[in-house]
């Protein structure tokens, strides 16, 4: 495989891209950023082929090239603006560019190239909107409806429709994929995303000494990031998916809470706490409720891959990249 990773240098882009080094496969980061420095040595160890092209997703001049000179089999899409009220109010046509546009300038691109054997859009359960947080019971592809509030919602939900589209008159294999809320490594604060993980906050303060205080317990879907990685990749390998939409999700709930009790068996001087009487929570949860999950039976039954469901496990990989890492989220130079 020769994958294009389209926002390559980005969280669930490193993640991908270091599944497919370490199998011995190529891939082509194309990423308005450039390559951590950190990342770039991880991956110079793995036995892949890496190639790195800075480019602007918007531009169709720039995404062309990249097709040009390195004639993918293989697409991942996952360049977006994960955007917060504040970038929404005051930018909402770079949102709609990157996350919309953008899409539309790599099928063009992927279509004119005519290497492209699938073309995976990595979209969100956003696309949801309140149903994420009222009824009962796992969210399912065909059965939930699809009702996006936000910018970057809006935005994926409508990317799915356009890659059926454009995916039927260019005659272009294209699936798309919703993701439940994404955790571990190679989380990185880009300027893209203006919403961090909370366990990637926690993370950050049990490396810096912080105490975390936690305004609830909560329990979700959460999914570690390298098993969001293998799932995109056996999916693109998939030979006849029957759909074209997936969820990629976890079927073993955990919170920020259990990670915390992991954080603080690696690092013995980290606190954290529930918050109590005044005391102001220092980790954003983003919600004040815990979400539905996502259903992972469709991607099971249909290509046989489930994601794993042990979180201590999950846990435990993550910190061992901390410990080999951690110097990956202080600021380059």
């Amino acid at each position: 495989m020769k994958a294009l990773i389209v926002g390559g240098c980005g969280f669930v882009g490193l993640n991908i891209a270091e599944a497919i080094l370490r199998g011995g496969d190529s891939a082509v980061l194309f990423d308005a950023n450039p390559l951590h420095t950190a990342a770039a040595a991880a991956f110079d160890a793995l036995p892949g082929e890496l190639a790195v092209l800075q480019g602007d997703v918007r531009d169709a001049n720039s995404i062309g090239e990249a097709f040009s000179r390195y004639a993918p089999d293989a697409v991942f899409h996952g360049a977006a603006l994960t955007s917060g009220p504040e970038r929404e109010r005051e930018a909402p046509a770079q949102v709609l560019q990157v996350n919309l546009l953008g899409f539309v300038n790599v099928l063009t691109a992927a279509a004119e190239r005519g290497t492209v054997r699938r073309v995976i859009n990595i979209g969100s359960g956003s696309a949801y909107g309140r149903h994420r947080v009222v009824g009962q019971g796992p969210l399912q592809e065909d059965l939930t409806p699809s009702a996006p509030e936000s910018l970057y919602g809006i935005t994926k939900h409508a990317s799915e429709a356009v890659g059926r589209r454009l995916g039927d008159l260019l005659e272009l294999d294209v699936r798309s994929v919703r993701l439940a809320a994404v955790y571990g490594p190679w989380e990185v604060d880009s300027g893209a995303r203006d919403t961090l993980s909370p366990l990637m906050q926690a993370a950050l303060a049990a490396l810096h000494g912080d105490a975390v205080v936690l305004a609830r317990r909560d329990s979700q879907d959460w999914v570690y990031s390298r098993d969001v990685a293998a799932a995109l990749v056996a999916l693109m390998q998939a030979p006849a998916p029957a759909h074209d939409l997936y969820h990629i999700a976890s079927a073993t709930p955990c919170g920020v809470m259990d990670w915390c009790a992991a954080l603080a068996g690696q690092y013995p001087d980290f606190r954290y706490a529930l918050a109590a009487g005044k005391a102001q929570a220092s980790i954003n949860l983003h919600g004040d409720t815990d979400r539905r999950p996502l259903s992972g039976a469709r991607l099971t039954a249909d290509i046989g891959h489930t994601l794993p469901d042990d979180p201590a496990a999950a846990f435990t990989n993550f910190l061992d990249w901390m410990d080999q890492h951690g110097a990956f989220w202080e600021k380059q130079e």
